[in-house]
């Protein structure tokens, strides 16, 4: 153990894979001297400077390899982990260890699409401290510095939102302002309304804020999914928010995909929550309307996409809230998720993208059993969520029969 951890903040030529690799002989030692590596790391962390690199490698490997620790052992790390958070506490207003963990936060890696371990380890890291911290304006200013930080990368739009919702599971109500603050300000309205109208070539400052929209979304999503039992009251704001980040947002591919993940986080919050199915939700309709406006955005000549099968499975987990769905609303939205699908490319137009695999598929025998099957089960969930109710409503009386079958009849293409 001791030349593993005189060689992990080692400087060579090698740099960090020199350095990772010392560390990961710390990391085998955990499976026979756990009780060791775990105080090492402990004292490492509560010195009052902020911890090398490697150290923080070392619990970002242990913290996202299940396989490392066996049960008992796990429960431990997890403990030593709060216990770690909570007496880190007071380095959150000693500047030069606030400084130097912004620093590691927002330090660009090789390719900034690789995930590294102790940078998603300290995003959950600095969320645990800022939960454990009692002050509400110390924990306003931290959020504050963080979104303020570049909003260009994915993997630092993902961990801002993560460190901000497990903030919110002990300081909702700080999250929340400090989200609206942040929607607010300058940087946030410029990149609602004047990016798409820049000149082409926008520059690096420009690119720090283009997704921060996208970067809101997440984090309104992590704050749902931390709020638990507490949800219910918050989810129509949480709603409302979304909705307005979608609708003012400049639509891309990222703004599609953290719109369609920050839902899946909310709607998995709500299932999770008793008293869902009693609750009158004041937003469903809007909602809808983006999923079907999101939808209806999706290229006809692409298959191979996880958005349909996201929409659809948010579709369905709505349909299942109060209030119910009008029978127009049903209608169209039935129209919608049908088109989506049964328009989607002929086998003449998937024959034209084969070139895209190493292998060529055989269209006409993996098609049915291997691409389709994402979106074929996303359809089952919903089509039971709105038939039936449409076909109940439609009893009615004639008028309402004529208004669904003229909607969702007329409009629909047929599979051949």
């Amino acid at each position: 153990m001791q030349l593993a951890l005189e060689n992990m903040t080692k400087s060579t030529e090698l740099e960090d894979m020199y350095q990772n690799a010392a560390s990961d002989v710390l990391v085998a030692l955990c499976r026979h001297s756990w009780p060791e590596v775990a105080q090492h790391l402990e004292t490492e962390f509560l010195t009052g400077v902020f911890p090398h690199r490697s150290v923080l490698y070392v619990m970002g490997t242990l913290s996202s390899h299940e396989e490392l620790l066996n049960r008992e052992d796990r429960a431990r790390w997890e403990t030593l982990l709060a216990q770690v958070a909570a007496k880190s506490v007071p380095f959150l207003n000693t500047d030069m260890w606030s400084r130097e963990l912004l620093s590691a936060l927002t330090k660009p890696s090789r390719t900034q699409q690789e995930e590294l371990p102790e940078k998603t380890f300290l995003f959950t890291f600095y969320g645990m401290v800022l939960q454990a911290e009692e002050e509400s304006t110390t924990v306003r200013a931290h959020l504050q510095s963080l979104l303020e930080t570049s909003h260009q990368w994915p993997k630092q739009r993902e961990g801002i939102a993560l460190t901000v919702g497990l903030a919110a599971s002990r300081h909702l109500n700080d999250v929340w302002a400090i989200l609206d603050q942040f929607g607010r300000s300058g940087p946030i309205k410029w990149s609602l309304h004047s990016f798409s109208l820049k000149v082409p070539g926008p520059t690096s400052e420009d690119l720090r804020w283009k997704w921060a929209s996208s970067t809101i979304l997440l984090a309104y999503g992590q704050v749902a999914a931390s709020a638990k039992a507490h949800i219910l009251p918050w989810v129509d704001n949480i709603l409302s928010r979304m909705i307005f980040y979608f609708r003012y947002s400049s639509w891309d591919e990222t703004l599609k995909q953290s719109f369609l993940t920050a839902n899946l986080m909310l709607m998995g919050a709500i299932s999770r929550n008793e008293g869902a199915h009693s609750y009158e939700f004041s937003q469903i309709s809007e909602l809808l309307e983006c999923l079907i406006v999101l939808m209806e955005k999706e290229p006809q000549d692409v298959l191979c996409t996880e958005s349909r099968p996201q929409a659809l499975h948010i579709i369905s987990s709505l349909c299942k809230l109060r209030p119910p769905m009008d029978t127009n609303r049903k209608s169209r939205l039935l129209s919608t998720c049908l088109r989506s699908v049964f328009a989607l490319p002929l086998l003449d137009a998937l024959e034209k993208h084969t070139c895209l695999f190493l292998e060529p598929p055989n269209i006409q025998v993996r098609l049915p059993q291997g691409l389709w099957q994402p979106l074929y089960f996303a359809h089952s969930l919903v089509l039971p969520s709105v038939v039936p109710c449409t076909l109940n409503t439609a009893k009615g009386g004639p008028q309402t029969h004529r208004a669904a079958s003229g909607h969702a009849g007329d409009s629909v293409p047929g599979p051949g």
